[in-house]
């Protein structure tokens, strides 16, 4: 049994007040899984932090804390993430193939009703998918469409942060309401100027802010930020090495093998625009992110990819930091003076700014 305190954590977690610590068991049951021998972890969301871990042993793992505050978890076993709320009482999470839930206390129980709206979205996100896949919508319309859903989204964490801005819940509401709205420094600073200075004190909070400050200093028309990353050979390698030279345009892609959306724009949009711009005043430069240098090494290889990749030595997220990228595949296009022309698109709307630019040239 561990005693968690982590006070300036927690206080930041949640506003909700504990007169004194209480204690959580958390059972968790992996029926469906061949979990066992492997170490389950209860991090701290926020932060990161372990609070604790225990090996799966018989599909089965119980936890067993004293906590100041309820806050929100991530439960980790194998690489897969499940985020509930740790309070006092007893929760049960059943693991299962397809669906995974924790129930047994009120704030639980809350967030479960918030959980279900948002999977009612995914399922909506999924049709679209599929009748864009069959033609039996167009581009545009699935676009419109899911511009839509994100709006649904959107207002379904700004709702639930407004009503649970005193709890655990509020906090990872708040979070994901920054994260998804993709809002401009100028509208964070308005958000922030009524938000519970609690909430401000949060680490992806803080991140948030300094992703928009990110973006609003690498803007179109703005120069490119250089950043240096040591190879997986011990070399230095820079992305002013690539941009900005012999009059070219320079095509940046930020990917990660394990990103389905970014090895579908590498083996189409990409490799398309290579067969028809290589050697023709274009040049592409992939950054390699959030990803084991392994990962991206065996992935330059399956998806073939003729074009310099840039990758580090670990696990790096220095480029998307410097660009405030909160999601890959991210595409910039730089012409020869370092300035940046166009950021973010993909597909055929990528190919119509790259035959334009090209053009214009």
């Amino acid at each position: 049994m561990n005693k968690i305190i982590y006070p300036l954590i927690f206080a930041a977690l949640s506003i909700m007040v504990a007169s004194c610590s209480q204690n959580v068991k958390i059972n968790v049951n992996f029926a469906d899984h061949s979990f066992d021998g492997k170490k389950a972890y209860l991090t701290v969301y926020d932060s990161g932090d372990t609070v604790d871990s225990v090996v799966v042993s018989e599909k089965f793992v119980t936890f067993e804390e004293n906590v100041d505050t309820a806050f929100f978890a991530r439960l980790i076993v194998d690489g897969n993430r499940f985020g509930f709320i740790v309070e006092p009482g007893e929760i049960n999470v059943e693991w299962g193939k397809d669906d995974i839930i924790a129930r047994g206390t009120p704030l639980n129980d809350k967030l479960n009703n918030v959980n279900r709206q948002l999977d009612k979205l995914d399922e909506q996100w999924e049709q679209i998918g599929l009748k864009l896949q069959s033609e039996q919508i167009s581009e545009d319309d699935a676009e419109q469409l899911n511009t839509q859903l994100e709006s649904q989204q959107l207002g379904i964490f700004h709702r639930c942060y407004e009503e649970n801005i005193d709890n655990a819940i509020g906090a990872w509401a708040f979070t994901n309401y920054l994260n998804y709205g993709q809002f401009t420094l100028k509208q964070i600073d308005s958000i922030f100027a009524t938000a519970p200075k609690p909430l401000l004190d949060l680490k992806r909070v803080k991140k948030a802010k300094a992703d928009a400050q990110a973006v609003e200093n690498t803007a179109v028309g703005k120069k490119f930020v250089d950043f240096t990353l040591r190879s997986p050979q011990g070399t230095t390698v820079k992305l002013s090495d690539y941009v900005g030279k012999d009059g070219d345009y320079t095509l940046v892609d930020f990917w990660a093998s394990w990103c389905m959306p970014c090895r579908k724009e590498i083996e189409g949009t990409l490799t398309h625009i290579y067969e028809k711009y290589n050697g023709k005043g274009l040049n592409i430069v992939g950054v390699a992110v959030w990803d084991k240098p392994t990962d991206t090494q065996q992935a330059i290889k399956d998806l073939s990819i003729p074009w310099t990749v840039i990758l580090a030595d670990s696990y790096t997220t220095v480029p998307t930091d410097l660009y405030g990228i909160a999601g890959i595949p991210h595409i910039m296009l730089i012409d020869s003076s370092g300035t940046i022309v166009m950021r973010g698109l993909q597909g055929d709307e990528l190919l119509k700014a790259v035959d334009n630019a090209m053009k214009a040239k």
